[in-house]
């Protein structure tokens, strides 16, 4: 596991002094320090955090955002057993992402939302949105609190997200009453003929006898 400080420090619990310098700093948080202490020991319960790199961790809006290395958030996400026992260590609810660019960061942090595409919407007064448009339908039952995770995004990312839901197209394509069963047969072809077509001549063109 890799972590924003030493591990050694991580595992005894004490900053060394160059960590302690990268916090005055301000390149570390004490969220940064807080999460790594407790991941190091609950990786004996949670071995898939062995193989991660926690990059950064937030708090926003009284939860953790963690911030993985690229390729690290599907370790996690695709186990919803880890999610629980991360959230009874940790003490609240915890929402997992990885670095990148925004896009990679707002389609984990949504999760198990399926993002179809995210655009920057220019408004007239100058200012800046980014539409995002997910598969489904707006429901009381999503996997997740859609404004509370647009609100982490805006306070670590700096993003005001416009979500929009679209439900998948299932129109099929329309089949001519003559080649619908019972209205017409296969040639040996496979090519459909209509009511009245023979042989091969004219095969898909109904009524043609030749």
């Amino acid at each position: 596991m890799k972590l924003p400080i030493c591990t050694t420090d991580a595992r005894i619990g004490v900053l060394c002094p160059k960590c302690e310098a990268r916090l005055e700093r301000g390149e570390i948080t004490s969220v940064d320090v807080e999460v790594s202490f407790i991941l190091v020991k609950a990786v004996r319960t949670i071995p898939q955090l062995d193989s991660i790199a926690l990059i950064r961790a937030y708090e926003a809006e009284g939860e953790l955002v963690l911030v993985l290395g690229s390729g690290d958030a599907r370790k996690l996400l695709s186990d919803p057993d880890v999610i629980r026992k991360l959230r009874d260590f940790l003490g609240r609810r915890v929402w997992i992402t990885e670095e990148g660019d925004d896009r990679r960061f707002i389609e984990y942090l949504l999760h198990p939302l399926h993002v179809l595409t995210l655009n920057t919407v220019w408004l007239p007064d100058g200012s800046r949105t980014t539409r995002v448009l997910i598969a489904g339908r707006p429901s009381s039952k999503l996997p997740l609190d859609i404004e509370k995770a647009k609100k982490i995004i805006n306070d670590i990312k700096g993003l005001e997200l416009e979500i929009r839901f679209e439900r998948p197209s299932r129109k099929k394509g329309i089949v001519p009453r003559q080649y619908r069963a019972g209205h017409g047969r296969k040639d040996r072809g496979g090519n459909w003929m209509g009511r009245g077509t023979t042989g091969s001549r004219g095969a898909g063109v109904p009524g043609s006898s030749g």
